[in-house]
């Protein structure tokens, strides 16, 4: 009888495993995922509470600690000293991959200071699979993550990348998220807009805004996550290259 892909894996001791989570969906988890999860030693969250259902819904009873940013270094000589004795860590992040929009880049960033194995466990992604509906030439990419709070300093962050030929992304909360539009639009007038929020949930939405459109007569439930895709210069990257249809017209 042949062995399973499950059966096959073997967790490597004294490592650090990165471990991609759900972003909305707890169906969007992979195997390999679920096997580091259940194998480590320990499980560092950016909220071991909010973590719980996920560990519930697959039968992980690992031990789960919140690892809290900027808490100083005492917690982290613990880490490494566990790990330097051959126990193994996961990091798992609230939703999606740790170290790109949360905390986890401390602890990875410490951890490689101290030669300790680092492992990616790879899987869902806002931002990838955004960019895989858009339909747009992706290359390049930019990913900006979250851009300031402070409007001035936010319309200066777009304009930083206003002659940039590509597919910019941004995350942002629902309480800014029409600010966020309003000055994509103040910074970028000719440029189509992608929104994505709640993905891979149930309330999912996929809003294409072109550039006629005011943002002030846009109408969505100003709930949740957003991912937002602006589209540069989209006429110029016709030379040569896929470009955005609706140009083409």
């Amino acid at each position: 009888m042949t062995e399973g892909p499950e059966s096959k894996f073997i967790i490597q001791k004294g490592s650090a495993y990165v471990v991609a989570t759900p972003i909305g969906n707890l169906e969007d988890i992979t195997f390999r995922a679920v096997q580091v999860l259940k194998q480590a030693d320990m499980i560092y969250c950016e909220n071991s509470s909010h973590s719980r259902r996920l560990f519930q819904t697959y039968e992980i009873s690992t031990p789960a600690r919140t690892l809290y940013k900027d808490q100083g270094s005492e917690p982290y000589k613990a880490i490494i000293e566990d790990l330097k004795s051959g126990k193994t860590l996961a990091l798992v992040s609230d939703a999606g991959t740790p170290g790109v929009s949360d905390p986890g880049s401390q602890l990875v960033r410490i951890l490689r200071e101290e030669n300790i194995p680092i492992v990616p466990i790879p899987g869902a992604s806002a931002l990838t699979s955004m960019l895989s509906i858009s339909g747009w030439q992706v290359q390049p990419s930019l990913f900006l993550g979250f851009l300031s709070e402070k409007k001035g300093k936010k319309r200066n962050q777009l304009k930083e990348w206003e002659n940039f030929e590509g597919v910019l992304t941004i995350f942002e909360s629902v309480h800014r998220i029409r600010d966020t539009l309003a000055a994509i639009r103040e910074i970028f007038p000719n440029s189509p807009i992608l929104l994505g929020r709640e993905l891979t949930k149930i309330h999912e939405e996929i809003l294409k805004i072109e550039p006629v459109q005011p943002i002030e007569s846009l109408k969505f439930p100003e709930k949740g996550e957003f991912v937002v895709l602006i589209y540069t210069n989209p006429k110029k990257m016709l030379n040569g290259r896929v470009g955005y249809a609706d140009t083409l017209e």
